[in-house]
């Protein structure tokens, strides 16, 4: 199946649960957790400490592009995080997966 996890942060509860939702309905992902997390990093040559919102997308290769692209089109930020990692799941769990984003 060759399952993807993807990172994403947002600046708000509200922006993460608009981009969810739709990776749900356009079945982009199978499953999204979603958590509260404080980030720190260099914007503009200045540090920055946020609170924001990650949210961790599971998907498979086959999504990851239409997946990017969508992110990329809605998120409200102008450089937004979209970190991918390749992962192995059991096999009852990828089964579980490969039917809800056929």
């Amino acid at each position: 199946m060759g399952l993807i996890l993807v990172l994403v942060t947002f600046p708000n509860e509200e922006s993460a649960e608009k981009i969810v939702d739709e990776v749900l309905e356009r079945k982009l992902a199978g499953c999204i957790l979603t958590t509260d997390v404080k980030s720190a990093y260099i914007w503009d040559g200045e540090k920055q400490n946020d609170k924001e919102i990650i949210s961790l997308f599971k998907t498979d290769e086959s999504k990851m592009e239409n997946l990017e692209s969508y992110i990329l089109e809605n998120h409200p930020y102008e450089v937004p995080a979209i970190i991918k990692l390749s992962a192995l799941a059991n096999a009852d769990y990828e089964n579980w997966m490969a039917s809800i984003l056929s």
